[in-house]
């Protein structure tokens, strides 16, 4: 297939470095690119999540990704330059009834302070906390430190995090062979920051995690990638099979018969833009794609006597653009 581009007088700029970052460009990636240049200072991530169907951590990846590739640059708006942590002792002023306000993010990953004095008299009266700290002691086997009981009320206090949600988070620091209470605040600081702050929400994004990590067993089974660590970008594509796209091993591994086959390679990258063709083409099982790939042999497969893309005003040939694409993200593996 051609595309003869047709432009009006209305036309985004789009600068050749965007070109040259494509072979590790995903498709979110783009679409965010694209309406982050479209939007300029009125960017709105909500809106961009249900216009395009990119969960929030997609966008936010992928303005990371684009921000270090130098291509924008993000600036907090003025609503968040002048927000504050709340101080110990002091509670948060209550939303409006039926208003919802953002947590202020908080500018460190470890919470202030406390005296003797303020931390007794904080337990003094938060019985709920005084019981957490017990059960905590009771959970990793051990008197918690002076230290320790700061962090503990501090998440509560400054975070005003639920007992019941640090109680998850101990399970879940447990799990992870690493038992201590400075994890557990490190966790807290990171769900914190990704506006995970409710009971509710934080039993979703655990499961969700469980269920991925479950996933990039299969995943490291299927490309034969044994125990070496996975990059953030690596993790991000499996997080986005499983999480997001909804597809199984059986799909991972149709995609990696394709990979291999097309580039013999084990390559996550080239797997991820497969993946992401039969997403954006609502291909679902093995079958459909196995379909889908003798309608469309030319979406991994450079089709040979294919035009090359000609100058100003001429047409190219998508196909020979989504595969050097392809085999820059392969080949930087």
């Amino acid at each position: 297939m051609k595309i003869i581009p047709i432009y009006d007088d209305s036309v985004s700029v789009i600068p050749t470095r965007v070109i040259e970052c494509l072979g590790d460009a995903t498709g979110d990636d783009m679409a965010v690119l694209l309406a982050a240049l479209k939007c300029g200072e009125s960017f709105d991530a909500d809106r961009i999540s249900k216009e395009f169907g990119i969960g929030k951590r997609a966008i936010n990846s992928a303005l990371r990704f684009w921000e270090k590739n130098g291509i924008i640059r993000t600036e907090k708006s003025e609503e968040e330059k002048s927000a504050r942590s709340v101080p110990f002792g002091k509670k948060k002023e209550r939303a409006d009834e039926g208003e919802t306000k953002e947590p202020s993010r908080p500018q460190r990953t470890e919470v202030p302070p406390l005296t003797t004095d303020e931390a007794a008299a904080f337990l003094e009266g938060n019985k709920r906390v005084k019981m957490l700290i017990s059960d905590v002691e009771r959970e990793f086997g051990k008197v918690l430190t002076r230290a320790e009981v700061n962090k503990i009320i501090g998440l509560c206090d400054h975070l005003s995090l639920e007992p019941e949600y640090v109680m998850l988070l101990v399970g879940r620091a447990k799990q992870k062979n690493k038992g201590s209470v400075r994890t557990v605040e490190l966790m807290a600081f990171e769900m914190f920051d990704k506006g995970i702050t409710t009971y509710s929400a934080l039993v979703e994004e655990l499961s969700a995690l469980e269920k991925a990590e479950s996933f990039e067993g299969k995943v490291r089974k299927i490309f034969g990638l044994g125990q070496r660590s996975l990059i953030g970008r690596e993790q991000e594509f499996i997080r986005t099979w499983c999480s997001e796209w909804g597809y199984g091993e059986d799909m991972v591994g149709e995609a990696y018969e394709i990979t291999v086959t097309n580039t013999e390679k084990s390559s996550l990258s080239y797997a991820n833009a497969v993946l992401q063709n039969w997403h954006d083409h609502g291909v679902r099982t093995v079958e459909e794609a196995r379909i889908y790939q003798k309608e469309h042999p030319g979406r991994e497969k450079k089709k040979k006597g294919a035009p090359k893309s000609g100058g100003a005003g001429t047409s190219f040939d998508t196909d020979d653009f989504f595969e050097a694409a392809l085999k820059r993200s392969y080949k930087k593996e």
